[in-house]
């Protein structure tokens, strides 16, 4: 008997829009991990500015710390993007989250957005649904050491309660199906907003944070488990459109997830927040070149930057 799976499998390539194509261009990996990885301001600012002109939908970047909250996280932002946002004011970007870890009780961890909303053009927010472990590395006996990363139910309400007052579309970062359900009563219960979409975590040997093969958590990169992803959603009562991260697993040889993506009418998320692997130090923009010539091998159209503001519902 046919499953579900086998459905997407054998489904001939499809869309109905471009396909989106972001920049994600830095994180909580390193230039250990990549010396092309932008840290300082100057180099955030530089490397946002290059990928927006060569195409990039949106950009997604960290400030330079995730310990920052609130208007000091703001502060912080804006020691870049006040030299990117004069020069491309009307630029699609958004930040991450903050460190869960110090926040207090009564905050949900976004308390910086409202500021960069106001002041720095941002019109989209992170929502990630839950919580997971982060492998950072093994210690001298071989047992693994990390970090609990995300948020509990209150500060995924507080999230979500943040975006729909400010009618602010949301990215619901999908590390685990169990984030998946989560963000479906939402969805089903009519409480997302317009242009919020998905973003289905694929998650590689080397994980989030991690310099060793050592992830622990989400589902691996395969065909699999992005129709798994898909066959979720099915039964979403608001169509959001949807994305896929490869994170912590070399995607400049294998290209068969992306183009199965896009030809299924998913859009991509990519660069150097995602992207390790030891024996290759790719740049953002090649990252996204590599993106967009996968599309163009497809055949199915690139998004305009205008295109994807009109997808995520930006007035």
């Amino acid at each position: 008997m046919a499953t579900a799976l086998d459905r997407y499998a054998e489904m001939e390539p499809n869309w109905d829009y471009p396909v989106v194509i972001e920049s994600h261009i830095n994180g909580v990996r390193s230039k250990e991990m990549n010396p092309n990885t932008p840290i300082g301001y100057d180099e955030i600012a530089e490397d946002a500015i290059r990928c927006w002109e060569a195409g990039a939908c949106a950009i997604h970047a960290h400030n330079t710390s995730f310990d920052l909250l609130g208007e000091n996280a703001y502060k912080d932002y804006m020691r870049s993007w006040d030299k990117v946002l004069e020069r491309y004011p009307d630029i699609t970007w958004y930040p991450t989250t903050c460190n869960n870890l110090r926040l207090l009780p009564e905050e949900h961890g976004l308390e910086h957005v409202p500021y960069l909303r106001s002041g720095a053009n941002v019109k989209v927010a992170c929502v990630d649904t839950g919580i997971s472990l982060f492998a950072t590395h093994t210690d001298d006996d071989g047992y693994i050491v990390g970090r609990e990363y995300g948020w509990n139910y209150e500060r995924v309400a507080g999230q979500i309660k943040m975006c729909r007052e400010a009618e602010m579309p949301m990215i619901f970062g999908i590390y685990e199906p169990g984030y998946a359900r989560l963000a479906m009563h939402y969805v089903n219960n009519n409480m997302s907003t317009q242009g919020s979409m998905w973003d289905f975590y694929l998650i590689g040997d080397y994980g989030l944070t991690s310099l060793e093969p050592i992830g622990t958590c989400g589902m691996k990169p395969s065909l699999e488990s992005l129709y798994y992803y898909l066959w979720m959603i099915e039964e979403a009562q608001v169509k959001h459109p949807w994305y896929i991260s490869i994170w912590g697993q070399g995607a400049l040889d294998d290209t068969s997830i992306l183009r199965r993506a896009i030809e299924l009418g998913g859009h991509i998320k990519t660069g150097l927040e995602l992207f390790y692997d030891p024996s290759r130090n790719p740049s953002n923009l090649e990252l996204l070149q590599q993106a967009q010539e996968i599309a163009r091998d497809v055949g199915r159209p690139i998004a305009t930057q205008d295109e994807a503001r009109a997808l995520y519902n930006i007035k």
